[in-house]
């Protein structure tokens, strides 16, 4: 009988070793999104947030932020010369995004021009007829892309609640042509901000290894079985 048991035991043992806890092939993602809406660009200082990374889930490898800045306008122009001329609109604008600690994310200036063909002056001052127009929709867009890997940084991306961004923008739009032009350009300015947290998920057990554990627990209460008949 004491044989047969300590085979049994033998085989249980190998079965738990070659069961056991193992770690995720493959790294995981997250993500999040904020985005600034759109207003008047003069000068533009938004805070946006974004949740910062939950370490329960794992270890945090990098952060990526893509940033995505537009320009929107909208114009309005008279040719006050008497010939005519080619009016141009120049939309654009600077963006920058930064950290809460002023860490530049990113700082570029999308720029459109949009050029029109007008008549001499027809005699009203009306950003219309033959000598104006009034435009609206002018769009420029522009986008970056920054990775963080240094272990002191993604330490600010972790933890609970949220992580504080700062975007700005200032206006620089303008409109050109003839030494007469009567003109204005509303200009606007919106983002849209993604943040993506790849990270290595925490060590779990597989449902074998806890498999593994119940044969185990098993063999043992067979063990003091045994030794209960044999001392009776």
């Amino acid at each position: 009988m004491r044989r047969r048991f300590l085979s049994v035991l033998t085989a249980a043992s190998a079965l738990t070793g070659i069961m056991g806890i193992t770690e995720a092939a493959h790294a995981a993602t997250v993500r999040y999104t904020t985005a600034y809406d759109g207003d008047y660009t003069d000068i533009i200082n938004a805070p946006l947030s974004i949740q910062k990374f939950d370490s329960s889930l794992g270890t945090l490898d990098s952060v990526k932020i893509d940033f995505i800045g537009d320009i929107k306008g909208d114009a309005g122009f008279e040719n006050r010369s008497p010939q005519a001329s080619t009016v141009t609109v120049d939309l654009s604008g600077d963006l920058k995004l930064q950290l809460a600690d002023g860490t530049s994310v990113a700082e570029f200036t999308p720029r459109q021009d949009y050029s029109y063909d007008v008549a001499k002056y027809d005699g009203t001052t009306d950003f219309g007829g033959t000598s104006g127009k009034t435009v609206e929709g002018l769009t420029a867009s522009q986008s970056a892309t920054k990775t963080y890997t240094d272990n002191t940084l993604l330490q600010s991306f972790t933890g609970s609640g949220d992580l504080d961004l700062l975007f700005s923008a200032t206006a620089k739009s303008t409109v050109s042509g003839s030494g007469n032009i009567a003109s204005y350009v509303t200009t606007y300015a919106k983002s849209n901000v993604e943040v993506t947290y790849d990270y290595q998920p925490r060590k779990v057990a597989e449902p074998s290894a806890i498999l593994g554990i119940g044969v185990m627990t098993g063999v043992g209460l067979l063990v003091q079985k045994n030794r209960s008949l044999s001392k009776a």
